[in-house]
């Protein structure tokens, strides 16, 4: 191997000129230091490899030499002369080296492009051999796909021939063919493929992707990898630089792989519990762990112990090699903040966090996965250190686990050992969006386990079938919990993973509940359980005709000391309640609680409510206090309120709602208790009264904003329906006849005619969102393909996306000091900006005001993000209220209106807006 070969004078990496130091690293030691971080991570994710090797059908040892082989090649593109003209600024060695080529054509798919025409023959195959292209195309695509899209699929032999000139393409192959003397000396080649063995390795491309992904990612950065003249030979680079430096990378990310730990007992994950396990839990203890991908369904009643029998399954699966890491994923940011708290819990007498007893050792990471994660992890870190918190007392693991590298990203998140997370990241890895196929790797081999899946829409519900399939096709095993699941539901989840993995399909047939479902290679076992004592208790419903016997109960609730929520389906429901409680109570003001506050607003609102209903609230701090509250309250808190209204929802909305109502054992006047005290819990349920000739309009007459929130009214009048003839519900003996006689197939009969019209209706757009899902989602047969398509990044508002709905925008608010905007929180400046967030409907808020242009762009510039996929909103005081301006989508100046208290309204001339964003 000749050192002064002229694949050396090549450049991959450059920087700006500067004062001393190298400007610019070889191609030739970049390809090799990304082809190290891969050998060094299959080593340490030894799953990963195996994964691919089960997939492909192809022997470990040689297929391991082959990915390595192929990350050497990931970026030959960069050789062909329109990428090299792009610095002509770079040191003499290189100069008059490229020709003045257009860089027209990005260097990932040249590379692709360069290999498919060449390295068949290069590797001393038939290079016209359709058989050999076919076999390769999958490899070489993924691989091209580093920068998380596919290569483009074009047309090849005219860029080529422009892009590289004779003089370079003998460059490419010398260094083709010293890599491969290097690191592919059996000079092993892709067999020819048993029946199926082709589709076999197009599908394992998915995660031949993703590790390019995370490999050239490790080996591109220059805190490990520094610029070096080409003063070394291949193989002396290879050995005294690049696979030592992959190993400090892999070992400073947090990427040496998990180990489960051996033996894993609902005791010893959660020992608090283990004198009381309740039915779901005992069975999660001691259920058969089948062999090959399996996916358990738990349904239970709120409060019956699904979070922690769904993590003894996943840590139980983890013991016996199904898996070596989980993600939980959680239908919001709200809900994962707290299962991220809760899972970094220690319990009296345990010096170690719950999650880390999911492992032997104390190198294993957690990471916080949404769009608002760095921001709370910084929140938590000010909090502690705000509380005289000492770090020199904690396990230092706890620093390590969650590290800077895999935090610091949400699509890197998923390659934590154990990730808790909105659902959405997790959907976005079957989406043809930018590095959706890291997401993929990282899930790959990891227990998925997806809490409250009835909360899944039409849309959601496809995208979370598909990624079963993907996750099953892929080895993965699966838990999802849910307290409300229809059977036609179960079935279709059961469906869609029973294909991936290959096994039959078999339609679920039990009816009980609670129930836990386990399918398997073998078999799909259902097993009726007993519900958990505590939390079979009897509901009564009073049916509350208007909106002044609303306040009249509140307020007998509220005078004898109790204390009491009012659940809205809208924020402009909500705001309007809380103004005409305060005003007609001035010296017993409510709370108002939904998501249109500022971030921070929003935060210290939560733990107000926390603080005075929560586990550990008392007769002083709940006695005589009224929360008026959107779907938030329901969603993440764990709070407990001695009454409870509720505008009229789906019924699995109602029950979800009903389980914050005499959550805890209390006595009377609040306190906590061994027995109930309160009387028994009645729900008050602010519905119109379900006549049998119910009218079109017989819910939007009633309750006209939330009409467009839940648009089956035929669903509505079912579950009123149900609710008036039984008054009241005992979810233990009544849970599954209460969700099917409102999902079911005999509803519908049920439903006045002018109802059924818009049940039909809203079927009919059900039915079109989940062909938008179909449409959107990519086919795991396919494999990781070349294409035509764009694969944008999440964050460019993408028309694909894990939710439909409105387009909504991110709003910073800001105050105007002097001649300055500052952040609406006061807070670290690290997070002052994101704790001034909140996201408000596109046809509200469409732009900035010119007003404020100048001042808006200063303030842009010193934001640490530059202010990127953000409006900004200037404000100014106005007595109680903040006041500025922005713009709508007709480009119309409108007035925005924020209170800490009352949160952001729009106002435009005499009409205030009415939507529930």
């Amino acid at each position: 191997m000749e050192f002064t070969a002229q694949y050396f004078r090549y450049w991959g990496k450059a920087d700006s000129a500067g004062e001393g130091g190298v400007q610019w690293h070889p191609l030739a030691y970049h390809c090799l230091d990304v082809a190290a971080c891969g050998q060094v991570l299959l080593r340490h994710q030894s799953a990963w490899l195996e994964k691919i090797a089960v997939l492909s059908g192809l022997d470990p040892a040689a297929l391991s030499q082959w990915l390595i082989f192929l990350l050497s090649m990931h970026d030959i593109g960069k050789f062909g002369d329109g990428f090299q003209a792009l610095r002509p600024d770079l040191p003499g060695e290189l100069q008059g080296q490229a020709a003045r080529v257009a860089y027209d054509v990005r260097h990932d798919t040249l590379g692709y492009a360069l290999g498919m025409e060449s390295l068949p023959g290069w590797l001393g195959h038939d290079a016209s051999d359709d058989l050999e292209s076919d076999l390769l195309r999958p490899w070489l695509a993924a691989v091209a796909g580093h920068h998380g899209r596919p290569p483009k699929n074009l047309p090849t032999q005219a860029i080529l021939k422009r892009q590289f000139r004779p003089a370079v393409l003998a460059d490419v192959r010398q260094f083709v063919d010293d890599a491969r003397k290097l690191l592919f000396p059996i000079g092993w080649c892709l067999p020819e493929p048993a029946p199926g063995g082709a589709e076999r390795q197009q599908q394992a491309s998915w995660l031949v992707a993703g590790f390019a992904v995370v490999s050239d990612w490790l080996g591109s950065n220059t805190r490990w990898f520094n610029y070096q003249h080409p003063e070394r030979s291949l193989e002396d680079y290879w050995q005294t630089v690049a696979l030592p430096t992959a190993e400090q990378a892999v070992y400073e990310s947090g990427l040496l792989g998990p180990s489960p730990a051996k033996q894993a007992t609902f005791a010893g994950l959660f020992p608090h519990l283990a004198s009381a396990l309740t039915p779901l839990q005992t069975w999660a203890n001691s259920v058969t762990i089948a062999p090959g991908p399996q996916l358990f369904i738990l349904e239970e009643l709120t409060g019956g112990g699904k979070t922690e029998a769904g993590l003894t399954l996943a840590a139980r699966l983890m013991s016996e090699g199904r898996g070596f890491g989980l993600y939980f994923a959680l239908p919001t940011m709200a809900t994962a903040d707290a299962m991220f708290d809760r899972l970094r819990k220690r319990h009296a007498g345990h010096d170690q966090e719950t999650w880390q007893g999911f492992f032997s050792t104390g190198e294993s990471s957690l990471v916080l996965a949404h769009s608002a994660a760095a921001t709370k992890t910084k929140l938590d870190a000010l909090r502690r250190r705000d509380a005289g918190y000492d770090p020199q007392h904690e396990e230092p693991s706890a620093s390590q686990h969650s590290t800077a590298w895999l935090a610091d990203s949400r699509k890197k998140a998923l390659l934590a050992d154990f990730g808790v997370g909105t659902v959405d990241q997790a959907l976005l890895g079957v989406l043809p969006l930018r590095h959706q196929s890291l997401r993929l790797l990282g899930l790959s081999t990891k227990i998925l386990v997806v809490d409250e899946v009835h909360a899944c829409d039409c849309y959601m519900g496809e995208l979370l079938a598909r990624l079963l399939r993907f996750h099953a096709g892929l080895g993965g095993s699966a838990i999802l919990l849910s307290a409300t699941l229809p059977i036609d539901q179960r079935a279709r989840l059961l469906a869609a993973f029973a294909d991936g993995a290959g096994y039959p399909t078999t339609k679920p047939e039990e009816s009980a509940y609670p129930l836990a479902t386990h399918l398997h290679s073998t078999d799909l076992d259902e097993t009726p359980l007993q519900a958990r004592e505590a939390v079979s208790r009897p509901v009564a419903i009073d049916s509350l005709a208007d909106e002044a016997a609303v306040f009249q109960r509140l307020e007998s609730t509220i005078q004898r000391g109790g204390c009491a929520v009012w659940g809205r389906n809208t924020v402009a429901d909500a705001m309007g309640a809380w103004q005409t409680w305060n005003a007609n109570h001035p010296d017993s003001p409510a709370i108002l609680f939904h998501a249109r506050f500022a971030l921070g607003d929003r935060l210290d609102i939560a733990e107000t409510i926390k603080h005075r209903f929560g586990p550990d609230s008392t007769a002083e701090t709940r006695g005589g206090r009224l929360v008026i509250a959107t779907q938030v309250v329901e969603q993440s808190l764990d709070v407990d309120f001695d009454d409870m209204v509720t505008d009229l929802a789906p019924i699995d909305l109602v029950v979800q709602r009903a389980g914050r109502l005499q959550r805890h054992t209390r006595e009377a006047t609040g306190n906590l208790a061994p027995t109930e005290g309160r009387g028994g819990a009645r729900l008050g349920v602010l519905m119109p009264e379900p006549t049998p000739d119910a009218a079109a309009d017989w819910f939007k007459g009633f309750l006209s904003k939330a009409a467009r929130v839940y648009p089956d009214h035929g669903k509505l009048w079912l579950t009123a329906r149900w609710l008036v003839e039984h008054g009241g519900f005992d979810l233990a003996a009544q849970a599954r006849d209460l969700i099917e006689s409102v999902y079911g197939d005999t509803g519908y009969d049920r439903t006045p005619a002018p109802l059924q019209k818009i049940t039909d209706d809203a079927e009919g757009a059900c039915h079109a969102d989940r062909g938008t899902a179909r449409g959107n989602l990519l086919s795991f047969e396919q494999g990781y393909d070349p294409t035509g398509l764009h694969w944008p990044d999440e964050d460019e508002h993408a028309d694909i996306t894990t939710r439909l709905g409105e387009k909504t925008v991110r709003l910073r608010l800001a105050k105007i000091v002097e001649d300055e905007l500052i952040a609406w929180a006061a807070a670290d400046p690290g997070i002052a900006w994101s704790l001034s967030e909140l996201t408000v409907a596109r046809r509200l808020v469409a732009g900035e005001s010119p007003r404020e242009a100048t001042r808006i762009e200063r303030a842009r510039q010193s934001m640490p993000d530059e202010g990127r996929y953000c409006l900004i909103v200037p404000l100014e005081q106005s007595g109680a209220e903040w006041r500025g301006w922005a713009v709508n989508q007709q480009d119309e100046e409108i007035r925005v209106i924020y209170s800490p208290t009352a949160g952001l309204r729009i106002e435009t001339g005499d009409v205030i807006d009415e939507s529930d964003l």
